[in-house]
């Protein structure tokens, strides 16, 4: 004789949803989620604070920060008023420049620059180079260290 599993209510477990699969949201990551987790990334590198610091202030954890930056993981609206509060931007900050996004029609060599742009723009390095490079006052110094730093990209590509 088979025992069928029982509900706390005294239902048999099969009748409790007949007919229906158990199924995980289709609502997966696009490229909307993903222009928001590099907006994201650009903010919390130009107010200098790393994931953890900002997922303490959240509430929340820093791979869970990593995910939204990444856009592997949706953020939901409330969370997203939350973020731009303490990041101090308006929310509508995050969507800025998407219509230059591109789209899946879009060629990948383009997408793929666009990317790396955005990852490039978001290091703290290239943050530093550009605080310290706008700091020099005298405009004509300031191209010379242009044509410097060209001289020395294309010596490398030797």
């Amino acid at each position: 004789m088979a025992i069928s599993k029982q509900l706390p209510d005294g239902r048999p477990a099969a009748s409790r949803n007949p007919g229906k699969r158990l199924r995980r949201s289709s609502k997966k990551p696009n490229h909307v989620d993903q222009h928001v987790g590099m907006r994201l990334r650009l903010r919390r590198n130009l107010l200098d604070l790393s994931q953890d610091d900002l997922a303490r202030r959240l509430g929340l954890t820093a791979q869970l920060i990593q995910k939204y930056e990444a856009g592997e993981t949706r953020i939901s609206a409330s969370r997203l008023y939350e973020i731009a509060n303490q990041l101090a931007v308006p929310i509508t900050w995050f969507f800025d420049e998407i219509d230059a996004k591109p789209r899946a029609a879009a060629p990948k060599a383009s997408h793929e620059q666009t990317a790396e742009f955005s990852e490039l723009v978001t290091k703290r390095e290239s943050r530093q180079l550009l605080e310290l490079y706008f700091g020099i006052s005298d405009e004509r110094l300031r191209r010379k260290v242009l044509q410097m730093a060209e001289l020395l990209s294309s010596r490398d590509d030797e």
